[in-house]
């Protein structure tokens, strides 16, 4: 469900209408205005995720659009999309160099709009219905979730470091919330198994009793009885000791615990979440893993990618994170565009978590209203270079040209990879055949000859 809130100037009847309909049959919340003045009034009753304007209005134009939501927002300004003619594109290029996020030729396929509306506005984080992610990727991991965060199954995840495994235990306990409305808050706990010496886990786990061991003072109640009713979350489990393993499956096996030091045995009723950066089936063939246990713990298997394997994500992750910081701090800064380009071509070895400690740091030290990359205080690569300049319309082409030549490069790619299909072209790329027919014939591509 989009709901989401757009701001549309356009003086020109017709069109207004025409796109206010299509707007709304989209499900998308849309403002009308028809001149400077109206538009000018909208912006400063509320912030919009987008305004798509056209580029000549009755009372101005881009430039003065532009220029009022500078002034209104302290340089930093929602993403406004220009409407332009052919003779305006030149206005349309210097207005995207100035602070604009795009432009659209006139005339354009509805169809083509919508679908470039979708793209925009998930860049400013505005997909409410994902919390992972917008990647296919990410969005097959949430439709599983879904699906087994109400099971009584064990759940396995297995995922590099960073790549948001405890996030995930925390959505599968928001949904076991949502399930027991009015019956009390399920709890949630969650113990690193690396974090704690092997000494220690054991107590961590199962608790203990006085006088159980040097310096046990005091009765300790361990987390499986802390999580009893709910869930507990064992990360890096890859790195408990075999001893711990045996007891542990134990407990799994009958549900009762033993506290250390004490012949009592108590009932336990606790969903297990285990996960790992590590392969467990490999541990198991180096004797470092008892197989039984791996039996026992993945019920449901869930692999989370990294974030290099999923390079959609990178800029809703980014946005969605300077968005909270701005919440938190009462700011309106915006990403840099080309700290996206700078982002989308780096390891990310340490995953989203590596990205938001880059973001923190580029926001703080921001001397302005952008988030730069410069500000994040890691270099520029040479390939990093390359993608920033690639981001930008080359001097000696104009930004329609480099764009249509983009467009017709992929398409061109698309088409050869379904082998000229155009049913199955343009469902992968999520537009009707009409459409993709338009494009073709525009770029002079034939199926039977793509490469």
């Amino acid at each position: 469900m989009r709901d989401q809130p757009i701001l549309l100037v356009e003086d020109d009847p017709i069109m207004g209408e025409s796109l206010l309909q299509r707007l709304q049959l989209e499900h998308y919340r849309c403002q009308w205005v028809r001149d400077l003045g109206q538009a000018r009034a909208a912006l400063h009753e509320r912030l919009y995720p987008l305004v798509l304007s056209d580029i000549r209005l009755p009372d101005g134009d881009g430039e003065s659009l532009l220029a009022a939501m500078m002034q209104r927002y302290g340089g930093c300004c929602p993403p406004v999309v220009f409407m332009t003619g052919y003779g305006s594109i030149a206005q349309a290029v210097r207005l995207v160099r100035e602070g604009a996020w795009d432009y659209i030729q006139k005339p354009f396929d509805v169809d083509v709009l919508m679908q470039r509306i979708g793209e925009w506005l998930p860049l400013c984080g505005a997909s409410p219905d994902a919390w992972f992610g917008v990647s296919p990727a990410s969005r097959a991991l949430e439709q599983l979730i879904a699906r087994v965060a109400t099971l009584d199954l064990p759940i396995l995840i297995h995922g590099e470091s960073g790549t948001g495994k405890e996030i995930v235990a925390q959505h599968i306990h928001a949904r076991m919330c949502q399930d027991r409305i009015g019956k009390g808050v399920p709890p949630l706990v969650a113990i690193n198994c690396a974090a704690i010496s092997e000494g220690l886990l054991e107590s961590e786990l199962f608790g203990h009793e006085p006088g159980a061991f040097t310096g046990a003072g005091k009765r300790h109640i361990g987390v499986f009885e802390q999580a009893d009713g709910g869930i507990l979350f064992l990360d890096e489990i890859g790195d408990m000791p075999l001893n711990v393993q045996a007891k542990l499956l134990r407990v799994l096996q009958d549900g009762q615990i033993r506290r250390v030091g004490s012949e009592k045995t108590i009932q336990v009723a606790v969903r297990l979440i285990c996960a790992t950066h590590k392969s467990l089936d490999a541990l198991v063939d180096a004797g470092e893993f008892r197989q039984d246990l791996l039996f026992r713990i993945s019920g449901v298997p869930i692999h989370l990618p990294p974030l290099r394997e999923r390079q959609e994500d990178i800029a809703w992750l980014a946005h969605r994170h300077v968005d909270s910081l701005n919440a938190k701090l009462c700011q309106t800064k915006r990403l840099d565009p080309q700290f996206l380009a700078w982002a989308k071509v780096q390891p990310w070895e340490g995953n989203v978590r590596e990205l938001f400690a880059v973001i923190d740091r580029a926001y703080h030290f921001s001397a302005d209203c952008w988030v730069r990359w410069e500000r994040s205080g890691l270099p520029c690569s040479e390939r990093a270079h390359a993608a920033m300049s690639a981001e930008a319309a080359q001097p000696h082409e104009r930004l329609d040209q480099y764009l249509a030549r983009i467009e017709r490069d992929y398409l061109e790619k698309c088409v050869s990879e379904h082998k000229g299909q155009i049913v199955k072209t343009a469902d992968s790329l999520g537009i009707s055949r009409k459409t993709l027919w338009e494009k073709m014939r525009r770029h002079r591509i034939k199926a039977s000859t793509a490469p």
